[in-house]
């Protein structure tokens, strides 16, 4: 029998790779539409949205972040749990869209958010939260994070000399360390951390509604 998470990185990769006829309107969206493809794989005893943790009794949570956590979704397969998060970052599409029986020319999709560094600090902010849910409950025994989108810059290196370049996701190996180069307002608010091993991130190719994005699945 496969492990849990070889059968959850295979339905994400196998919703992702499938013909998507509309483009996903934000990460919501995706969210919803992911965890209904995995719902009706069958190969979950439940399908679990916006779960609920008290960051109280997760080690470190507090001394680095304020929020809430809320698991985008949660697979359950008897008494094993994987907590899968999600990160959708878009440049702007503009598209026709059948609405009502009607088709509507020249619609934003999706929109240009930018910021790239704070996206890159997102997903890795995603990995270390769920790197804290495994190491607290023994139930947990792995977890995933997805991030899909259509901004190239993602996948690219960062310069050496800019103060996201711990935070890059590019193709291959990346580091456990995480911090900003120099100090600034952003440093602040989004502080620096540790994860518990280096991590290798692959982007493969998904297309919506014929435009072409790239994700990338990590394993906890």
């Amino acid at each position: 029998m496969d492990e849990l998470i070889n059968i959850v990185k295979k339905d994400i990769g196998s919703y992702l790779k499938k013909e998507h006829s509309e483009i996903l309107f934000n990460e919501r969206d995706f969210q919803m539409h992911l965890a209904t493809y995995l719902k009706e794989s069958g190969h979950y005893d439940d399908v679990d949205l916006e779960y609920y943790v008290p960051t109280d009794i997760l080690n470190g949570y507090r001394e680095l972040w304020d929020t809430e956590l809320r698991i985008d979704i949660l697979v359950r397969k008897e008494k094993e749990y994987c907590p899968i998060e999600l990160k959708y970052k878009t440049k702007q599409i503009k598209s026709s869209l059948k609405r009502f029986g009607e088709l509507v020319k020249d619609v934003v999709i999706v929109k240009n958010q930018g910021a790239q560094n704070l996206g890159m600090y997102g997903f890795w902010k995603d990995v270390k939260r769920v790197e804290m849910v495994k190491d607290r409950f023994g139930g947990v025994t792995s977890g995933v994070v997805v991030f899909l989108t259509n901004d190239d810059l993602y996948m690219k290196p960062s310069r050496k000399d800019s103060n996201n370049y711990q935070f890059t996701m590019c193709e291959g190996v990346n580091s456990r360390s995480k911090r900003w180069q120099r100090d600034t307002k952003i440093t602040s608010a989004y502080k620096d951390f540790d994860l518990s091993k280096d991590y290798n991130i692959t982007w493969n190719e998904a297309m919506f509604d014929n435009y072409l994005f790239h994700y990338c699945i990590v394993e906890i």
